[in-house]
Protein backbone atom coordinates (compact mmCIF):
# COMPACT_ATOMS: atom_id res chain seq x y z
CA UNK A 1 0.00 0.00 0.00
CA UNK A 2 1.02 3.62 -0.41
CA UNK A 3 2.57 5.98 2.14
CA UNK A 4 1.27 9.25 3.56
CA UNK A 5 1.95 12.39 1.50
CA UNK A 6 4.92 14.34 2.77
CA UNK A 7 3.90 16.46 5.77
CA UNK A 8 0.55 14.71 6.23
CA UNK A 9 -0.42 13.52 9.70
CA UNK A 10 -1.72 10.00 10.35
CA UNK A 11 -5.43 9.57 10.95
CA UNK A 12 -6.42 9.26 14.61
CA UNK A 13 -7.58 5.85 15.83
CA UNK A 14 -9.13 4.35 18.96
CA UNK A 15 -8.32 0.68 19.50
CA UNK A 16 -11.07 -0.89 21.61
CA UNK A 17 -10.82 -4.26 23.32
CA UNK A 18 -13.35 -6.06 25.51
CA UNK A 19 -12.03 -8.34 28.25
CA UNK A 20 -13.71 -10.91 30.44
CA UNK A 21 -11.28 -13.01 32.49
CA UNK A 22 -8.71 -12.89 29.70
CA UNK A 23 -5.69 -11.89 31.78
CA UNK A 24 -3.47 -14.52 30.15
CA UNK A 25 -3.89 -12.81 26.76
CA UNK A 26 -3.34 -9.21 27.86
CA UNK A 27 0.44 -9.00 27.88
CA UNK A 28 0.99 -10.49 24.42
CA UNK A 29 -1.73 -8.44 22.77
CA UNK A 30 -1.08 -5.05 24.38
CA UNK A 31 2.70 -5.36 24.06
CA UNK A 32 2.39 -6.05 20.31
CA UNK A 33 0.57 -2.71 19.89
CA UNK A 34 3.71 -0.86 21.01
CA UNK A 35 5.63 -2.38 18.09
CA UNK A 36 3.26 -1.09 15.44
CA UNK A 37 4.58 1.12 12.64
CA UNK A 38 2.16 3.87 13.59
CA UNK A 39 2.83 7.11 15.44
CA UNK A 40 1.88 6.47 19.07
CA UNK A 41 0.55 10.03 19.37
CA UNK A 42 -2.22 9.17 16.90
CA UNK A 43 -3.81 6.12 18.47
CA UNK A 44 -5.38 5.41 21.84
CA UNK A 45 -6.08 2.03 23.41
CA UNK A 46 -9.32 1.54 25.31
CA UNK A 47 -9.83 -1.65 27.29
CA UNK A 48 -13.32 -2.41 28.57
CA UNK A 49 -13.35 -4.97 31.36
CA UNK A 50 -16.64 -6.81 31.85
CA UNK A 51 -16.39 -7.58 35.55
CA UNK A 52 -13.39 -9.93 35.39
CA UNK A 53 -12.43 -11.80 38.58
CA UNK A 54 -9.01 -13.04 37.40
CA UNK A 55 -7.02 -9.89 38.27
CA UNK A 56 -7.17 -8.41 34.77
CA UNK A 57 -7.95 -4.88 35.95
CA UNK A 58 -5.07 -4.70 38.43
CA UNK A 59 -2.71 -6.23 35.86
CA UNK A 60 -3.51 -3.55 33.28
CA UNK A 61 -3.22 -0.76 35.84
CA UNK A 62 0.23 -1.97 36.91
CA UNK A 63 1.85 -2.96 33.63
CA UNK A 64 -0.04 -0.96 30.98
CA UNK A 65 -0.91 2.38 32.61
CA UNK A 66 -1.13 4.04 29.18
CA UNK A 67 -4.26 2.01 28.39
CA UNK A 68 -7.56 3.76 29.12
CA UNK A 69 -9.36 1.27 31.36
CA UNK A 70 -13.13 1.10 31.71
CA UNK A 71 -14.17 -1.33 34.45
CA UNK A 72 -17.78 -2.50 34.24
CA UNK A 73 -19.34 -4.08 37.30
CA UNK A 74 -21.04 -6.79 35.24
CA UNK A 75 -20.52 -8.74 32.03
CA UNK A 76 -22.17 -6.71 29.26
CA UNK A 77 -21.06 -9.12 26.55
CA UNK A 78 -18.84 -8.19 23.62
CA UNK A 79 -21.36 -5.85 21.97
CA UNK A 80 -22.32 -4.11 25.20
CA UNK A 81 -18.67 -3.73 26.14
CA UNK A 82 -17.90 -2.22 22.75
CA UNK A 83 -20.68 0.33 23.18
CA UNK A 84 -19.14 1.30 26.53
CA UNK A 85 -15.79 1.80 24.81
CA UNK A 86 -17.28 3.77 21.91
CA UNK A 87 -18.49 6.41 24.36
CA UNK A 88 -14.83 7.28 24.96
CA UNK A 89 -13.69 7.15 21.31
CA UNK A 90 -12.69 10.44 19.69
CA UNK A 91 -10.62 9.38 16.67
CA UNK A 92 -11.53 9.22 13.00
CA UNK A 93 -11.39 5.42 13.10
CA UNK A 94 -12.20 2.73 15.62
CA UNK A 95 -10.42 -0.61 15.62
CA UNK A 96 -12.49 -3.57 16.81
CA UNK A 97 -10.65 -6.78 17.64
CA UNK A 98 -10.26 -9.54 20.21
CA UNK A 99 -7.64 -9.67 22.95
CA UNK A 100 -6.50 -13.21 22.11
CA UNK A 101 -4.46 -11.75 19.26
CA UNK A 102 -1.08 -10.35 18.34
CA UNK A 103 -0.70 -7.72 15.62
CA UNK A 104 1.88 -7.52 12.84
CA UNK A 105 3.88 -4.24 13.05
CA UNK A 106 2.34 -2.85 9.83
CA UNK A 107 -1.19 -3.92 10.73
CA UNK A 108 -2.77 -0.58 11.69
CA UNK A 109 -0.87 1.37 9.04
CA UNK A 110 -2.21 -0.91 6.30
CA UNK A 111 -5.78 -0.71 7.60
CA UNK A 112 -5.81 3.08 7.86
CA UNK A 113 -4.24 3.60 4.42
CA UNK A 114 -6.96 1.49 2.85
CA UNK A 115 -9.73 3.36 4.68
CA UNK A 116 -8.20 6.73 3.82
CA UNK A 117 -8.06 5.81 0.12
CA UNK A 118 -11.83 5.95 -0.44
CA UNK A 119 -14.58 7.67 1.61
CA UNK A 120 -17.12 5.02 0.56
CA UNK A 121 -15.12 2.41 2.50
CA UNK A 122 -16.82 2.23 5.89
CA UNK A 123 -15.04 -0.83 7.23
CA UNK A 124 -11.63 -2.39 6.55
CA UNK A 125 -10.83 -5.90 7.67
CA UNK A 126 -7.67 -7.97 7.54
CA UNK A 127 -5.98 -11.34 7.16
CA UNK A 128 -6.09 -13.42 10.34
CA UNK A 129 -3.54 -16.21 10.81
CA UNK A 130 -3.33 -18.80 13.58
CA UNK A 131 -1.22 -17.62 16.49
CA UNK A 132 0.24 -21.09 17.05
CA UNK A 133 0.71 -21.92 13.35
CA UNK A 134 1.40 -18.67 11.59
CA UNK A 135 1.21 -20.13 8.10
CA UNK A 136 -2.39 -21.33 8.61
CA UNK A 137 -5.31 -19.02 7.78
CA UNK A 138 -8.06 -18.39 10.29
CA UNK A 139 -9.89 -16.08 7.89
CA UNK A 140 -9.20 -13.47 5.23
CA UNK A 141 -11.65 -10.64 5.69
CA UNK A 142 -14.12 -12.34 7.97
CA UNK A 143 -16.74 -14.58 6.40
CA UNK A 144 -18.94 -15.30 3.44
CA UNK A 145 -22.56 -15.10 4.57
CA UNK A 146 -25.58 -16.83 3.06
CA UNK A 147 -28.99 -15.20 2.73
CA UNK A 148 -30.06 -16.84 6.02
CA UNK A 149 -27.25 -15.11 7.94
CA UNK A 150 -25.08 -18.21 8.34
CA UNK A 151 -21.30 -17.51 7.96
CA UNK A 152 -18.39 -19.48 6.56
CA UNK A 153 -14.81 -18.31 7.15
CA UNK A 154 -12.93 -17.23 4.04
CA UNK A 155 -9.85 -19.42 3.61
CA UNK A 156 -10.26 -20.98 7.07
CA UNK A 157 -7.74 -23.78 7.70
CA UNK A 158 -5.84 -23.27 4.44
CA UNK A 159 -2.07 -22.88 4.25
CA UNK A 160 -1.30 -19.24 3.43
CA UNK A 161 0.73 -18.94 0.25
CA UNK A 162 -0.70 -15.62 -0.92
CA UNK A 163 -3.80 -16.99 -2.65
CA UNK A 164 -5.97 -14.25 -1.09
CA UNK A 165 -3.49 -11.39 -1.35
CA UNK A 166 -5.67 -8.85 -3.12
CA UNK A 167 -7.89 -6.05 -1.86
CA UNK A 168 -11.57 -6.84 -2.40
CA UNK A 169 -15.03 -6.37 -0.93
CA UNK A 170 -16.38 -8.82 1.65
CA UNK A 171 -19.64 -9.04 3.61
CA UNK A 172 -18.64 -9.77 7.20
CA UNK A 173 -15.60 -8.34 8.87
CA UNK A 174 -14.27 -10.24 11.92
CA UNK A 175 -11.46 -8.01 13.28
CA UNK A 176 -11.85 -4.62 11.64
CA UNK A 177 -11.29 -0.88 11.43
CA UNK A 178 -14.46 1.23 11.08
CA UNK A 179 -15.08 4.89 10.54
CA UNK A 180 -16.38 6.24 13.82
CA UNK A 181 -19.01 8.27 11.99
CA UNK A 182 -20.34 5.08 10.40
CA UNK A 183 -20.67 3.35 13.77
CA UNK A 184 -22.46 6.42 15.10
CA UNK A 185 -24.84 6.57 12.11
CA UNK A 186 -25.89 2.94 12.49
CA UNK A 187 -26.39 3.33 16.24
CA UNK A 188 -23.37 1.38 17.44
CA UNK A 189 -23.53 -2.26 18.46
CA UNK A 190 -26.71 -4.15 19.21
CA UNK A 191 -26.06 -4.99 22.87
CA UNK A 192 -28.45 -7.95 22.72
CA UNK A 193 -26.12 -9.70 20.29
CA UNK A 194 -24.26 -10.66 23.44
CA UNK A 195 -21.35 -12.69 22.07
CA UNK A 196 -21.98 -13.63 18.46
CA UNK A 197 -22.83 -12.26 15.00
CA UNK A 198 -22.05 -8.66 15.97
CA UNK A 199 -19.47 -8.31 13.17
CA UNK A 200 -21.92 -9.55 10.50
CA UNK A 201 -24.60 -7.22 11.86
CA UNK A 202 -22.31 -4.18 11.86
CA UNK A 203 -21.13 -4.88 8.31
CA UNK A 204 -24.68 -5.49 7.08
CA UNK A 205 -26.04 -2.26 8.58
CA UNK A 206 -23.10 -0.26 7.21
CA UNK A 207 -23.80 -1.63 3.73
CA UNK A 208 -27.49 -0.70 4.08
CA UNK A 209 -26.27 2.90 4.37
CA UNK A 210 -24.20 2.56 1.20
CA UNK A 211 -20.76 1.97 2.72
CA UNK A 212 -18.39 -0.76 1.52
CA UNK A 213 -16.64 -3.44 3.58
CA UNK A 214 -13.15 -4.13 2.21
CA UNK A 215 -10.39 -6.57 3.15
CA UNK A 216 -6.73 -5.61 3.02
CA UNK A 217 -4.90 -8.96 3.31
CA UNK A 218 -1.59 -7.18 3.86
CA UNK A 219 -2.89 -6.09 7.27
CA UNK A 220 -2.18 -9.15 9.41
CA UNK A 221 -3.01 -10.28 12.92
CA UNK A 222 -2.43 -13.61 14.66
CA UNK A 223 -5.33 -15.16 16.55
CA UNK A 224 -5.49 -17.75 19.31
CA UNK A 225 -8.39 -19.80 17.96
CA UNK A 226 -11.32 -19.86 20.43
CA UNK A 227 -8.97 -18.58 23.10
CA UNK A 228 -11.53 -16.42 24.87
CA UNK A 229 -14.61 -18.48 24.02
CA UNK A 230 -13.24 -21.59 25.74
CA UNK A 231 -11.83 -19.90 28.82
CA UNK A 232 -14.14 -21.60 31.32
CA UNK A 233 -12.45 -24.94 31.91
CA UNK A 234 -15.19 -25.96 34.40
CA UNK A 235 -17.76 -26.35 31.66
CA UNK A 236 -18.00 -29.57 29.66
CA UNK A 237 -17.42 -29.42 25.92
CA UNK A 238 -21.11 -30.02 25.15
CA UNK A 239 -22.17 -27.27 27.56
CA UNK A 240 -19.82 -24.80 25.87
CA UNK A 241 -20.95 -25.83 22.39
CA UNK A 242 -24.65 -25.66 23.27
CA UNK A 243 -24.16 -22.22 24.85
CA UNK A 244 -22.32 -20.93 21.77
CA UNK A 245 -24.93 -22.53 19.48
CA UNK A 246 -27.74 -20.84 21.42
CA UNK A 247 -26.12 -17.40 21.35
CA UNK A 248 -25.25 -17.71 17.66
CA UNK A 249 -28.74 -18.77 16.58
CA UNK A 250 -30.60 -16.23 18.69
CA UNK A 251 -28.34 -13.47 17.31
CA UNK A 252 -28.72 -14.65 13.72
CA UNK A 253 -32.50 -14.64 13.88
CA UNK A 254 -32.57 -11.20 15.53
CA UNK A 255 -30.21 -9.88 12.85
CA UNK A 256 -32.43 -11.16 10.03
CA UNK A 257 -35.54 -9.67 11.64
CA UNK A 258 -33.86 -6.27 12.01
CA UNK A 259 -32.00 -5.91 8.75
CA UNK A 260 -34.26 -7.39 6.08
CA UNK A 261 -37.32 -5.55 4.80
CA UNK A 262 -40.72 -6.96 5.77
CA UNK A 263 -41.25 -8.15 2.20
CA UNK A 264 -37.97 -10.09 2.16
CA UNK A 265 -38.70 -11.58 5.58
CA UNK A 266 -41.92 -13.09 4.22
CA UNK A 267 -39.79 -15.04 1.74
CA UNK A 268 -36.80 -15.79 3.94
CA UNK A 269 -38.32 -16.78 7.27
CA UNK A 270 -40.24 -19.92 6.14
CA UNK A 271 -37.03 -21.34 4.65
CA UNK A 272 -35.00 -20.24 7.65
CA UNK A 273 -37.31 -22.06 10.07
CA UNK A 274 -37.30 -25.13 7.84
CA UNK A 275 -33.51 -25.21 8.06
CA UNK A 276 -33.68 -24.72 11.81
CA UNK A 277 -36.14 -27.61 12.14
CA UNK A 278 -33.84 -29.83 10.07
CA UNK A 279 -30.95 -28.93 12.35
CA UNK A 280 -33.07 -29.59 15.44
CA UNK A 281 -34.11 -32.99 14.05
CA UNK A 282 -30.50 -33.87 13.17
CA UNK A 283 -29.30 -33.10 16.69
CA UNK A 284 -32.12 -35.18 18.16
CA UNK A 285 -31.35 -38.15 15.90
CA UNK A 286 -27.73 -38.01 17.04
CA UNK A 287 -28.65 -37.84 20.72
CA UNK A 288 -27.32 -34.27 20.99
CA UNK A 289 -30.23 -33.08 23.11
CA UNK A 290 -28.56 -29.99 24.54
CA UNK A 291 -27.65 -28.78 21.05
CA UNK A 292 -31.23 -29.40 19.89
CA UNK A 293 -32.57 -27.49 22.89
CA UNK A 294 -30.30 -24.54 22.06
CA UNK A 295 -32.27 -23.96 18.83
CA UNK A 296 -35.58 -23.98 20.72
CA UNK A 297 -34.22 -21.56 23.33
CA UNK A 298 -32.98 -19.22 20.59
CA UNK A 299 -36.44 -18.99 19.02
CA UNK A 300 -38.14 -18.49 22.39
CA UNK A 301 -35.67 -15.71 23.25
CA UNK A 302 -36.54 -13.93 20.00
CA UNK A 303 -40.26 -14.23 20.67
CA UNK A 304 -39.71 -12.70 24.10
CA UNK A 305 -37.69 -9.82 22.60
CA UNK A 306 -39.82 -9.35 19.47
CA UNK A 307 -41.10 -5.86 20.34
CA UNK A 308 -37.58 -4.56 20.88
CA UNK A 309 -36.41 -6.21 17.65
CA UNK A 310 -39.34 -4.68 15.76
CA UNK A 311 -38.44 -1.24 17.12
CA UNK A 312 -34.93 -1.60 15.71
CA UNK A 313 -36.31 -3.05 12.47
CA UNK A 314 -38.37 0.10 11.86
CA UNK A 315 -35.40 2.32 12.67
CA UNK A 316 -33.04 0.47 10.33
CA UNK A 317 -35.56 0.34 7.48
CA UNK A 318 -36.16 4.10 7.72
CA UNK A 319 -32.42 4.81 7.44
CA UNK A 320 -31.44 2.38 4.69
CA UNK A 321 -30.52 3.56 1.18
CA UNK A 322 -29.63 0.14 -0.31
CA UNK A 323 -32.29 -2.47 -1.15
CA UNK A 324 -32.26 -6.16 -0.21
CA UNK A 325 -31.67 -7.26 -3.79
CA UNK A 326 -28.35 -5.39 -3.80
CA UNK A 327 -27.43 -6.77 -0.38
CA UNK A 328 -28.25 -10.36 -1.38
CA UNK A 329 -26.05 -10.08 -4.47
CA UNK A 330 -23.13 -9.99 -2.01
CA UNK A 331 -24.40 -13.08 -0.18
CA UNK A 332 -24.37 -16.79 -0.96
CA UNK A 333 -27.75 -17.93 -2.24
CA UNK A 334 -27.48 -21.57 -1.13
CA UNK A 335 -27.66 -22.46 2.55
CA UNK A 336 -24.23 -22.88 4.12
CA UNK A 337 -25.96 -24.63 7.03
CA UNK A 338 -26.85 -27.59 4.77
CA UNK A 339 -23.15 -28.13 4.04
CA UNK A 340 -22.44 -27.85 7.72
CA UNK A 341 -25.08 -30.52 8.46
CA UNK A 342 -23.26 -32.96 6.19
CA UNK A 343 -19.85 -32.30 7.76
CA UNK A 344 -21.21 -32.56 11.28
CA UNK A 345 -23.12 -35.77 10.59
CA UNK A 346 -20.20 -37.43 8.79
CA UNK A 347 -17.87 -36.53 11.65
CA UNK A 348 -20.38 -37.96 14.12
CA UNK A 349 -20.61 -41.24 12.20
CA UNK A 350 -16.83 -41.65 12.24
CA UNK A 351 -16.62 -41.47 16.03
CA UNK A 352 -19.82 -43.43 16.71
Amino acid sequence: MGNLPQGALPSTCDLIFVNYNGKEFLERCLSSLLNMEYDKDFFNVILVDNGSIDGSVDFVKEYFPWVKLIANKENLGFAGGMNAGLKHATGKYVLIMNLDTEVHPSFLKEMVETADSDPTIGIVTCKVLHLDEKNIIDTVGGANVDIYGFPSLIGGGEVDHGQYDYVTEVFASGHYLARREVLEKIGGFDAKLFLSTDDIDIGWRAQLLGYRVVVNPFAIIYHKISGLLLKDKKQTDINVRSRIRYLAERSTLRMLLKNYSSYTLLKILPRYFMLLFLEFSLFLSMGKFKLALSDVKAVLWNIKNLLDTYRLHKQIQRMRVVDDHTIQRKMIKKSLKISNFRRFYNAFKKVS
